[in-house]
């Protein structure tokens, strides 16, 4: 069960530290000798979704309305090609995630919390409906071919993560609750992980032809949330809660990428070279 949850303000300072002025840069002119391009605007996706008060422009979600990872565009540069030429796109990116798992119990009840989150990068050639530079994209992205090792364009995972917390508590005792059990407060544990990277992957676009050409650098973000309350009557998934203050166990995450540049090197490969799966 994957669900979507609110991102309490206060997380925006933990991962508050890729959030910088929006500069974009990238390649103006086509050059036969390659390309470059950066991408060094605001952080891109901070949560689920994500709202915060009092209301502000934020980010746009991780998922789409389907619950699936949505694509956004990092950056792109194009080039001059002649008809035997070869590229090497070797994108980078900072990359950040964020997950969140607490569990409350007592004598009769367990409770799991997990949390997911993912960044994926894939390299697109003349890609004719690619959305703007940090922007999603809305609609199937039409392209000639992406980028091997992955030339359906499903993405090479640049960072991932599963986080599980599962327990099974007691009551914290104090003088009231021992005089009647039933104001006993639940235990609970709470684990928090946030981390931030920089990654970079090689692709490869073999034989792609004469002309002007434009690689784009498109990022997935995808997270998930899953909460079980294991009671003794057998009641099982539960909708995870974002506050930490319920009965419920709490589950968030959140995914990004920050700042990230592309370097595209024509080059020449053997006559006949072709991949082996």
């Amino acid at each position: 069960m994957t669900v979507k949850t609110n991102l309490p303000a206060i997380h925006v300072v933990v991962l508050g530290g890729l959030l910088l002025p929006a500069v974009l840069s990238a390649q103006n002119s086509a050059s036969p000798q390659g390309g470059a391009g950066i991408y060094a605007g605001n952080a891109v996706c901070v949560g689920a979704n994500f709202n915060q008060t009092p209301s502000t422009t934020v980010p746009p979600p991780c998922l789409d309305n389907t619950n699936n990872g949505q694509w956004f565009t990092v950056m792109n540069s194009s080039l001059r090609t002649s008809n035997t030429t070869d590229l090497f796109i070797s994108p980078s990116l900072v990359t950040g995630l964020y997950t969140d798992t607490q569990v409350k119990g007592n004598s009769t009840t367990s409770q799991t919390a997990a949390a997911t989150g993912s960044v994926a990068v894939r390299v697109l050639i003349d890609c004719t409906n690619c959305a703007a530079v940090g922007a999603p994209q809305a609609a199937l992205a039409v392209f000639t071919t992406a980028g091997q090792p992955d030339p359906l364009g499903t993405g090479i995972v640049f960072d991932a993560r599963i986080q599980q917390l599962s327990a099974t508590l007691g009551s914290v005792i104090t003088t009231d609750c021992i005089a009647a059990v039933n104001t006993c407060t639940p235990e609970q544990i709470d684990l928090i992980l946030s981390t931030t990277s920089a990654h970079s992957f090689n692709y490869i676009l073999t034989n792609v032809g004469s002309g002007v050409h434009t690689i784009t650098v498109q990022a997935r973000l995808d997270v998930g949330q899953v909460c079980t309350n294991n009671n003794p009557n057998g009641t099982g998934g539960v909708t995870c809660s974002n506050a930490v203050n319920t009965t419920l166990g709490s589950s968030i995450a959140a995914a990004l990428f920050g700042v990230g540049s592309v370097i595209v090197q024509p080059v020449h490969l053997a006559p006949g070279f072709s991949f082996s799966f």
